[in-house]
């Protein structure tokens, strides 16, 4: 049977369901509604929904069926007049409830029991993907993956992942291409005065289109059990893939390419590395080096303008988020790398989530992320001492042609007198322990 596509709004007397099922057998119809579960049978769709509150199937009860677009419309009166029903735009969360517990031969299992839990870190500390969930068998997948995933988690534990990725973009961080885009920076400062998309954008602009509406329907609505720690791991990981796609639309000029799925990856140890962070600042760091390691545009005024992007993101209710992660779904979909793989290991994950996650809590994680800093003394990169040593060798060159200037005056003004003499001496010595300065800063910082 096939899941049509659905919406539900509300006033504060009636509920109404919108279900689109261009194809179907109307002699089939069958529509059921019953305190708080509705049901819609009409050859091929079926629907089942259990709502936040409770309909009366009465006499103001209406129905009505579009035919050239197959739309069917039920509206219906709310049990207790005034009720305010939660969430209707996240309709994934009411079809059939279920519960994920961890991963068996590279499957999901899905169970009903709302008991099931991961709470030990032993074993987490040999899982990936969300919530450290995953699980067994991955030599298959990281093998045929080997393009997206940076190590095998099943051979390197979380903690030795760390230390490698650090080595690793230590070694890859290109001191001459940091500082060609520190030097010539005028497409970078046109990058940073883009206004994004949701600069201006507020809660009550949000709204799901037509795609993002099937892609929710067709979500599994699973209610995560957690641990305190598997949630600090999801939340620090959420904002570094965020913070990803903030970098890519901000130097894509907002516009999606071929590149996308890459710049994405690369930027976030979440995801090439199946990395955690145990704390959001870390999250943070690791995005900020990586955006000057590996990217095309390796700027850190640039990399602070994406920061901000990310705080503005993170303000907006989350079902802003989970456009901007419906988005990276397809960005992940398409491409010639098989980068859909993180669909099933992270992001759809994430979606179903986030719908039923504590809101509380994380308007509170969102208050200590936008209070956050990042220094250039954060990233262990040096380039603050990178930046001096070039601003002193720049300054070195500058004094080479300043006394090379004043030779050539020299020599041709035949008058001067020998105590002019003795101040370009003076000054000539004064500049040549200036450039010794210099070098031995620039030797110290190479």
């Amino acid at each position: 049977m096939i899941t049509p596509r659905f919406q539900l709004t509300q006033d504060d007397k009636s509920l109404t369901i919108q279900i689109r099922a261009p194809y179907c057998s109307l002699r089939e119809l069958q529509v059921e509604v019953e305190d708080n579960v509705f049901l819609f049978f009409c050859k091929p769709y079926f629907l089942r929904l259990f709502l936040p509150g409770k309909l009366l199937d009465n006499d103001n009860y209406k129905s009505s069926f579009e035919c050239d677009s197959g739309e069917f419309s039920f509206t219906y009166d709310k049990a207790v007049q005034g009720e305010h029903f939660e969430d209707l735009d996240f309709i994934t969360k009411f079809l059939v409830s279920k519960v994920e517990t961890s991963y068996e031969n590279n499957k999901k299992i899905l169970v009903i029991d709302n008991e099931a839990k991961l709470d030990n870190d032993e074993e987490l500390s040999e899982g990936f993907g969300f919530a450290l969930m995953g699980h067994k068998n991955f030599v298959v997948v990281s093998s045929e993956f080997s393009d997206v995933f940076e190590i095998d988690p099943n051979e390197v534990n979380l903690k030795d992942r760390r230390k490698l990725r650090l080595q690793f973009e230590q070694g890859k961080f290109d001191m001459g291409h940091y500082l060609a885009d520190f030097i010539e920076n005028e497409e970078i400062i046109s990058l940073i005065e883009l206004k994004s998309p949701w600069n201006a954008l507020e809660d009550s602009d949000i709204t799901f289109d037509t795609k993002e509406l099937d892609f929710l329907k067709d979500l599994p609505n699973i209610e995560y059990k957690l641990t305190d720690l598997q949630i600090k791991y999801v939340y620090h990981g959420l904002i570094d893939i965020l913070y990803a796609f903030c970098y890519d639309g901000r130097t894509t000029d907002y516009d999606i390419n071929s590149e996308s799925g890459w710049t994405i990856v690369k930027l976030a140890a979440t995801l090439c590395w199946l990395d955690v962070f145990d704390q959001p600042k870390e999250a943070l760091i690791s995005a900020f080096r990586r955006s000057i390691t590996y990217p095309l545009f390796r700027n850190f005024d640039l990399s602070l303008k994406v920061l901000e992007d990310l705080k503005k993101l993170l303000t907006l209710n989350e079902k802003y988020i989970i456009k901007c992660l419906i988005q990276i779904y397809y960005i992940f979909l398409g491409g010639d790398c098989c980068r859909y793989i993180l669909n099933n290991l992270f992001i759809k994950d994430y979606i179903i989530y986030i719908m039923n996650w504590d809101r509380n809590k994380w308007r509170d994680f969102v208050k200590e992320i936008n209070s956050m800093e990042i220094k250039k003394e954060d990233l262990g990169l040096n380039l603050s001492e990178i930046e001096q040593g070039f601003t002193l060798e720049s300054k070195l060159e500058n004094l080479k042609i300043s006394v090379a200037s004043d030779d050539s005056d020299d020599s041709s003004d035949s008058s001067d007198d020998d105590s002019s003499s003795e101040t370009e001496t003076e000054s000539s010595s004064e500049d040549n322990s200036d450039i010794e300065k210099s070098r031995v800063i620039i030797e110290t910082v190479l």
